[in-house]
């Protein structure tokens, strides 16, 4: 395969949509009444079209071209240009932007799908745009009137790029310890002076201007975050009247020369070092990081969907060259002198590292397109209840998304290199670049090890733990109903087990607390991060599992085919193959990867704290 062909799992994308979630439901309200089935389906075609046709190609050259500052401005690779803007004239980058402003106004759960494919074509360029969403959100949600109209409009066309601007050279997690300073000069205009960094896509030449979401203290605010506030800071200042002004005082100090990602540059950008540097505060003063907050779910899910894309684009590939490449014997003839080369896909090392490989990104689909579904069902719920419910389904998700994804994505791609040898580390094949890049995700929009703390320390407290003992009634009741089920009754025991462990893992946190207080807790909130996630991957795959074997057997009664002739079936039947497949992968998820997982929290199980009280 060549470095810059992108190739996706169709199959698996368009079972998820059709066959598995309710998508109907969408159609059925005013909001999505225009995004029935056939559209839908339409849609993720044309989109994945786009990616492979028209951004795949630009994957290899961007990466080498890379990013360069000239005259204190930042040029991006030449090949973005034409891409970026026809992702905008055809709609793939504003896909859930309201029609108001020209976009389709589409569920998340389309938007979701269509990044998975850009982002695996080239993550480099489908950043600008996730990035300048973002921003545009904020001035949509929380701005006034006007600063949608001069910002957030021209934002969703594209027109103007965007960015957050949140870390600084000494807060970089902690946000809270940030010291951008913000001056009223009156009319909810403000001066703003201080250093930003680790700004992605902080500047370029896409468009004709960038706009900056700048969080920054008033003068007198308290300390932390309560005393934030978010401001809109443009690079370059626009009139009233639409066009472009005087430069505003920001200035690109660098950008960072990365391990990945090269097509995207990384700013630190300065503040006012003329004091001349003006701000629209969004919303009010003291409401900056919880108007922040509300977007970050939306933030962290696209970034685990970076783990799904680059990992979905590094299996596909791993599966073409293990087929392709011819080397060694089947281990059953080894012996023999005389016997036939074979693809290395034979060999049952490397059917297991593919196995690994498949049945992680089919999990990781499961959970980021049922959790992007969530904010489908939230957006059309028809009581408060109903509303409620969703969001909390999508906060707990979230850092299991976030967290579990990235984690997962990071190691496939390292899989896929080792399934290539050699080859695999040389730039002739993508997996190189796919590694490099996915290499930020686990640390972008907060780490690993915080999502692990949100997740234990807020999520798994909130409400009296009532988030998740609702996701451990779900795992129960879907246990219940397929407890018999003819294929997968072992798969389904087994997976009880896990759920047991789980509860049990969750409950001996309390004791844990009593003894070694929250510290104790906090040593293995990222093991049991990763075990729950597995788990609950592990419950949308039984979910798909049960579809696909009824699929399965209806196909099989249809074409009056019995048991034992299954095997010859299967290979003249792509539709019975994927549902085969599905099964096979679900039970090795249950009873391969989840263990992987749980083995995790040995150090948890025996209570080991050492980690604490070594001397370093």
């Amino acid at each position: 395969m060549s470095s810059t062909e992108l190739t996706l799992d169709q199959r698996d994308i368009l079972f998820a949509l059709r066959e598995w979630l309710p998508i109907g439901k969408l159609s059925e309200s005013e909001k999505f009444s225009e995004f029935d089935a056939d559209t839908l389906e339409m849609m993720v075609q044309e989109g994945i079209r786009f990616a492979i046709d028209v951004i795949s190609p630009t994957r290899t050259a961007g990466d080498r071209e890379g990013c360069r500052m000239v005259d204190g401005r930042v040029k991006v690779p030449e090949c973005l240009h034409e891409p970026y803007q026809k992702a905008y004239e055809m709609g793939w980058a504003s896909m859930r932007v309201s029609q108001e402003y020209g976009g389709m106004g589409a569920p998340a759960t389309l938007g979701l799908i269509v990044n998975e494919a850009m982002n695996g074509a080239n993550l480099g360029l489908s950043m600008f745009f996730g990035l300048t969403s973002g921003a545009a959100e904020l001035i949509d949600t929380f701005g006034s009137e006007a600063l949608k109209q001069k910002y957030a409009s021209k934002m969703f066309r594209g027109q103007f790029t965007g960015t957050m601007c949140l870390s600084e050279p000494q807060a970089g997690s902690d946000v809270g310890a940030g010291t951008t300073s913000a001056v009223s000069a009156g009319d909810g205009v403000y001066k703003i002076k201080g250093t930003k960094c680790w700004i992605s896509s902080g500047d370029n030449n896409l468009g004709e201007n960038v706009i900056h979401a700048v969080l920054a203290r008033v003068k007198g605010a308290p300390e932390g975050t309560k005393g934030l506030s978010l401001f809109v800071v443009p690079h370059t200042l626009v009139n009233d009247d639409g066009t472009l002004g005087e430069w505003n005082d920001v200035t690109v100090a660098s950008i960072e020369d990365k391990l990945g990602i090269h097509a995207s540059p990384t700013a630190v950008l300065n503040f006012g070092e003329n004091d001349d540097c003006l701000g629209w505060i969004i919303g009010e003063e003291g409401k900056g990081i919880s108007s922040m907050f509300l977007m970050m779910n939306g933030a962290r899910i696209f970034t685990g969907l970076i783990g799904l894309s680059l990992a979905g684009a590094a299996y596909e590939n791993a599966r073409a060259y293990a087929h392709e490449r011819v080397q060694g014997t089947h281990i059953s003839k080894i012996r023999d002198p005389e016997a036939p080369r074979v693809s290395i896909v034979e060999h049952p090392a490397v059917r297991l590292n593919l196995i690994n490989m498949k049945a992680k990104v089919e999990a990781m689909r499961a959970l980021l397109y049922f959790t992007s579904f969530q904010f489908d069902l939230e957006k059309i719920a028809k009581t408060d209840v109903e509303k409620q419910s969703t969001q909390n389904t999508v906060d707990l998700l979230t850092p299991m998304c976030k967290g579990w994804c990235t984690e997962v994505g990071l190691d496939v791609v390292r899989t896929g290199i080792q399934i290539l040898g050699g080859v695999g580390y040389t730039k002739d094949f993508p997996l190189e670049q796919l590694f490099r890049d996915a290499r930020i995700a686990p640390i972008y929009e907060g780490t690993t090890d915080i999502q692990a703390l949100d997740l234990v320390g807020r999520k798994m407290i909130h409400n009296g733990g009532m988030l998740f003992q609702q996701l451990m009634e779900q795992f129960s009741q879907l246990i219940e109903k397929h407890r018999e089920h003819p294929e997968l009754r072992e798969t389904f025991k087994t997976f009880e087990g896990h759920c047991e462990t789980l509860y049990e893992t969750s409950m001996g946190s309390q004791e844990v607390l009593k003894t070694r207080g929250m510290e104790g807790v906090a040593l293995y909130a990222t093991p049991f991060l990763m075990f729950l996630s597995s788990v609950t991957a592990g419950w949308l795959m039984l979910q798909q599992a049960v579809v696909a074997a009824e699929k399965l057997g209806q196909i099989k009664t249809e074409k009056g085919i019995g048991e034992l002739d299954v095997s010859a079936f299967l290979e003249e039947n792509e539709d019975a193959l994927f549902y085969a497949n599905k099964l096979k992968t679900t039970r090795y998820f249950v009873d391969g990867i989840i263990p992987q997982f749980d083995a995790l929290l040995a150090g948890s199980k025996k209570q080991n704290f050492d980690a604490l009280d070594i001397t370093f």
